[in-house]
């Protein structure tokens, strides 16, 4: 008889250690709802919004994870020579034919990204050797370098057009074109950093080949 409740005192001990480890499961799980209901200050997005959450450590966690950049169609340089790209006058500090001055190249959001990256406080940074550039957007009818501009948006689905805002959406591109005060010679690397104040860096290295022509496909 002893022996049985012994054995039934141990049962009773185990239970109990059991039924704490639950009720502190639960603390935690109505501690962190709480602190998450403090940090977005009560506040729900509408549903079916497309605006990027910004409130709570959580919703940040997924703006700096979704928000992220790719470059569909790879860049083209063009000589660092005055004139006209993608109908866009174009006009360097210094010229030089055998250099390239320019550089146009289209982005877009990631696959399975949530859009509305605002590049309309993007900065893109050149960097090439010593020389460092940060190129801030115009929107005027002609590109004085340095500077970046937007030349074209589009949709990548059929048929489908893009609204003219500065946000790139899903299934949205746009066509950049930049002109930092430094040239690139042949055989010189470079990298164009594209860097949204909402998202992800995009950056992209290139190597300039050893012909330079009217229109340079780096890749």
């Amino acid at each position: 008889m002893i022996q049985n409740k012994g054995g039934l005192h141990s049962n009773e001990h185990a239970l109990t250690g059991l039924e704490i480890v639950i009720i502190l499961v639960f603390a935690v799980l109505i501690i962190g709802y709480l602190g998450y209901g403090e940090l977005s200050h009560g506040k729900t997005p509408p549903v079916g919004s497309q605006q990027k959450p910004k409130q709570g450590m959580i919703a940040n966690d997924v703006v700096a994870t979704t928000d992220l950049l790719s470059d569909p169609g790879g860049i083209f340089g063009y000589p660092a020579v005055d004139g006209t790209v993608a109908g866009i006058p174009v006009y360097f500090k210094t010229q030089n034919p055998a250099m390239l001055g320019a550089f146009e190249l289209t982005i877009q959001p990631f696959m399975m990204n949530s859009g509305n990256i605002d590049m309309g406080h993007a900065s893109v940074l050149w960097v090439s050797g010593t020389d460092q550039e940060k190129l801030s957007l115009v929107q005027t009818p002609q590109l004085i370098c340095p500077n970046w501009t937007i030349t074209n948006k589009g949709n990548n689905v059929p048929l489908k057009g893009s609204d003219q805002d500065l946000f790139l959406e899903t299934d949205e591109q746009f066509t950049l074109l930049v002109c930092p005060a430094g040239h690139a010679a042949p055989y010189q690397q470079f990298t164009l950093t594209i860097a949204p104040e909402n998202g992800q860096i995009l950056p992209l290295t290139r190597t300039v080949p050893p012909g330079i022509t009217p229109v340079t496909n780096l890749g």
